[in-house]
């Protein structure tokens, strides 16, 4: 191999494995700087710590979950950025912030869900169906299918064939239009991310999901994806004791009526309710049943800081600096 093309090749590995950081998928992990003793002390230990008896459940904006096992195992669910395919506008004011996580999370190929490379985990599912296993944590992937026609203000389906002109519904989908329902059992609790599902999945795949203690549904007073009719479905055949929404407008996140996204207060003022203080719940089993069919509201409280704070000059203005004559770097050297 000449110098050349041994230069050209490593050229060409360098600008993949930055395509692959920028483009969110598995390629990226080579360009980490963690390592995986979280996942060997846990299969080694069960778990990271001892037994704390509850589950944390976090909220990141979107439908963006993470949510820690009593034995300190963390699932984030969901890591979402702007679109870079150039299918769709902007959503968010910034990309989500980069999470620490040991099990990352996709239900959908779509960029406000499958951002893995805002992760830092040390391994990732995207679209799983069966069973997974670590320390304390079960994880049952259920192969479904995304919402396609909803009851929203916004016309769904014709307003993805006028932006890309595929028909998302089935049969002939693509497999952005293909969805991984999560039932997360830890703690004694079984918690299901609905992700951006169908509002009306077969029987069976009813069946696979159950009963859950905790359900998370991409509900918003606009019907982007759940509309408040069918949360009220969904919550009901899933006989969830705790209901948290997501997938809604919250302020300092989403860029202020892209795609009409609005919040989901109104739909949870029509149930027993709590206003959440803070981006983090923490459950047992013990609390959870002292609920039925209540809705938990994160509003626009999240795990990480959306004020940017703007600096000040202190004292005297700085001077502004003389024009920098940057291409004379450029110009022939004289003998």
């Amino acid at each position: 191999m000449t110098l050349r093309t041994h230069t050209a090749l490593l050229l060409g590995l360098v600008a993949s494995a930055g395509a692959l950081a920028h483009g969110g998928h598995g390629g990226s992990a080579q360009l980490e700087t963690y390592n995986n003793d979280r996942t060997i002390a846990a299969q080694v230990y069960g778990g990271l710590h001892e037994d704390a008896g509850e589950v944390k459940i976090s909220f990141h904006g979107n439908i963006a979950f993470e949510i820690e096992s009593p034995r300190g195992i963390k699932i984030f669910i969901d890591p979402w950025r702007n679109d870079i395919t150039g299918m769709y506008p902007p959503w968010y004011v910034r990309d989500m912030p980069k999470v620490r996580t040991d099990i990352g999370l996709v239900t959908h190929a779509h960029f406000d869900h499958d951002a893995v490379d805002r992760l830092q985990a040390d391994m990732v599912m995207e679209r799983m169906a069966g069973t997974f296993r670590l320390a304390d944590v079960k994880i049952i992937g259920i192969a479904e299918k995304h919402v396609c026609e909803t009851q929203g203000e916004v016309p769904y389906r014709k307003l993805v064939k006028a932006f890309i002109d595929q028909d998302p519904c089935p049969p002939n989908e693509t497999l952005q239009w293909n969805n991984s329902l999560y039932v997360i059992e830890t703690g004694g609790l079984r918690i299901l991310h609905w992700g951006d599902n169908r509002q009306n999945p077969p029987d069976h795949v009813w069946e696979m999901i159950g009963d859950v203690d905790v359900a998370i549904l991409a509900v918003s007073d606009d019907g982007h994806i759940l509309s408040p009719a069918w949360a009220d479905v969904v919550m009901k055949k899933t006989r969830a004791n705790i209901v948290l929404p997501g997938h809604y407008y919250v302020e300092g996140v989403n860029i202020p009526k892209a795609f009409g996204l609005v919040s989901a207060e109104k739909w949870v003022k029509t149930h027993d309710h709590t206003l959440l203080d803070s981006a983090t719940l923490t459950l047992s089993p013990a609390e959870v049943q002292r609920y039925d069919q209540h809705v938990m509201y994160f509003g626009d409280h999240v795990a990480f800081d959306t004020k940017v704070q703007l600096p000040e000059n202190e004292g005297e203005l700085p001077p502004v600096p003389p024009p920098a004559r940057a291409w004379e770097r450029f110009a022939p050297k004289t003998p």
